[in-house]
């Protein structure tokens, strides 16, 4: 984990407590974070000059009304982006192709986040780094559908059969779409080849939090580079370690308020 996200997450979790204690101590906040009082003041302070807690005269820090308008503001989506980020830098060093977080959004999969300029081997990015992705004909899309609640997807695909699909006008709801997803939903991943310029492929997976799916990673590469076979038997395992910890990160944070 690099430093600015190592100070994310710890400021983070500072925040947390107090906003669940009410009111707490740094020594209490120390204790349970398990890191040195001045590391903790340092965090605290950083708080303080940003609005985001108040301290009194006994030293007691406490959320302020910012702090109550930014729990408001935190999703489930956001929480589950925040989560992911460590994971998707330390799984594009061990891959080296890109990877990507993208969530649901007005029957889209909107792209949240990507290693893609950490990639040595770039996809052109302004054909491929494109922020909404296909529910129907993208790897992100279809592990959704494949992975939310039966009664979410139907929701999705009534709405893409009357409406189409904005992002891709051509990709239809037909006989074979249900049972893909069922295909996907046994193999624990979804595919995605692109046979037009920029000639990529992806896998992707599901973040899942409480029988949700709070957004989904993939890892992408240049189809020419490497066959799917192929990159199915390298980066899938990778893949689905990098899923594990964030859902055992997410777990870890005991957010069972998730909104």
């Amino acid at each position: 984990m690099n430093d600015t996200i190592r100070a994310l997450s710890r400021g983070l979790n500072a925040l947390r407590i107090i906003s669940e204690t009410g009111g707490t101590t740094c020594q209490a906040i120390a204790d349970e974070l398990q890191l040195s009082r001045p590391t903790v003041y340092r965090i605290l302070g950083t708080l303080v000059d940003d609005g985001l807690i108040s301290v009194d005269d006994a030293k007691i820090y406490r959320p302020t009304v910012a702090t109550r308008t930014l729990e408001n503001g935190l999703t489930a989506k956001a929480w589950a982006h925040w989560a992911a980020l460590p994971t998707l830098i330390k799984l594009q060093k061990e891959v080296i192709w890109t990877c990507e977080i993208a969530t649901f959004e007005d029957y889209a999969m909107v792209q949240r986040d990507s290693t893609h300029l950490q990639n040595p081997f770039r996809i052109d990015v302004q054909e491929f780094n494109d922020q909404q992705r296909s529910m129907l004909t993208s790897a992100v899309g279809r592990t959704y559908l494949a992975f939310c609640p039966p009664q979410e997807a139907e929701q999705i695909l009534s709405h893409l059969e009357q409406f189409g699909d904005s992002v891709d006008p051509e990709a239809k709801v037909g006989e074979h779409t249900r049972p893909m997803l069922q295909a996907i939903r046994e193999k624990g991943y979804a595919v995605e080849q692109r046979f037009s310029y920029p000639h990529a492929t992806s896998i992707a997976v599901p973040i899942q939090f409480h029988g949700r799916v709070l957004a989904c990673i993939d890892i992408a590469w240049i189809s020419r580079a490497v066959r799917l076979s192929d990159g199915i038997d390298k980066f899938l395992a990778a893949l689905l370690n990098a899923k594990a910890e964030i859902e055992e990160r997410l777990t870890s944070y005991n957010f069972d308020t998730l909104g």
